[in-house]
């Protein structure tokens, strides 16, 4: 199974438009909101101040408010971080954090980097943006389909991965459906098919859902966690552990970091949003992030213990068997797992309380 072959497709796909390959071309280094040398070096760049290069798991979203936000306000510049973001590209952040490419990078969803570790990538999660499943299973609002047991046989948009499908199904068992979803695999903009009655459904994001919407197609959703799937985390923070091991107290700052960032994007949304489209201004636009951002505001960031950036091990050991009961989880020499321990893949350690 390839290390792309996870929920992130839908997200990565989202805005492409063409920004994808620009994205490959170039390299945005940002620290404090201005532009550098976009090296990648993880040495220090200038006196007194350490480059980290960091590898989006997507093409620019609203999500990274948060993030952009802490660039904005130099506080990586106060940790004495200069942060080289590397854009999304043809290899997934895990791979890229785990071959020493990037030093740290953002997992799009704990699935896809449970995949990667356990076909033998060196990540670790040290936090993560959402504390909640992102996603939703999606039809249009004026179809015949009024809960997923409808949706049995019938068509689903799919960038190709089982896990995707696995949702689907589950879905539609739960709630009484006799049979799966009959994937199909799209290599265009799957959004548009379900607007053109292409497929059925498919998974969307909060800002797929506007994307669709926009174009005068209402839409139903359906959260996978009413249906009995486990909850999920998205856009976790990845370093390898060689390099955590080796510089322990970068990785520290930047997770503290992040947090920061984080909570300000709860405290003040408001300037959050300003500074990510400040980042990326030819990326976003205005009426997109204030949606996204108000959903993950309210539904997202927030989880039950209040410490944003938390994790816990109950999260991930559901996801890994989830994975396993589908035997979707599949070792380096290509052997299906039956049992996965997730307790080394993850760290709250470094996170303020």
């Amino acid at each position: 199974m390839s290390l792309r072959s996870s929920l992130r497709s839908p997200r990565s796909r989202r805005l492409s438009r063409g920004l994808i390959a620009a994205a490959v071309a170039t390299t945005v280094a940002v620290t404090a909101g201005c532009t550098s040398s976009g090296s990648s070096d993880s040495g220090s760049s200038t006196p007194g101040m350490t480059t980290v290069s960091f590898a989006l798991s997507y093409i620019p979203d609203p999500s990274l408010n948060g993030l952009s936000y802490a660039i904005d306000q130099g506080w990586f510049a106060e940790q004495g971080i200069t942060v080289d973001i590397v854009p999304f590209g043809s290899s997934p952040a895990e791979t890229l954090v785990s071959t020493g490419v990037a030093d740290l990078g953002f997992g799009s969803d704990i699935r896809s980097v449970l995949i990667a570790q356990a076909a033998g990538a060196d990540v670790k999660s040290f936090f993560t943006t959402y504390q909640h499943v992102p996603y939703s299973l999606t039809v249009l609002a004026d179809s015949s389909y009024n809960r997923p047991a409808d949706l049995a046989g019938t068509t689903f948009g799919t960038f190709g991965s089982p896990s995707e499908v696995a949702v689907a199904d589950d879905m539609i068992t739960a709630d009484g459906g006799s049979k799966g979803v009959e994937p199909v695999t799209l290599s265009t903009d799957i959004y548009s098919a379900l607007s053109q009655g292409r497929v059925d459904s498919t998974l969307s994001f909060p800002g797929d859902a506007f994307a669709i919407e926009q174009t005068g197609h209402k839409v139903r959703t359906w959260s996978t966690t009413d249906f009995g799937l486990p909850d999920t985390y998205s856009g976790l923070l990845l370093s390898s552990t060689k390099y955590a091991d080796a510089h322990p107290d970068i990785v520290r700052k930047f997770t503290q970091v992040m947090q920061r960032g984080y909570e300000a994007a709860l405290s003040d949304p408001a300037a959050a949003n300003a500074a990510v489209l400040k980042q990326f201004p030819n990326d976003l636009s205005a009426d997109l992030v204030d949606y996204v951002s108000k959903i993950q505001n309210a539904s997202l960031i927030p989880g039950p213990t209040g410490v944003v950036g938390f994790q816990s091990a109950d999260i991930w050991q559901q996801n890994a068997d989830w994975l396993i009961k589908h035997g979707l989880l599949v070792d380096a020499n290509g052997q299906t797992l039956s049992t996965f321990d997730t307790s080394p893949l993850f760290t709250i350690d470094d996170l303020t309380k």
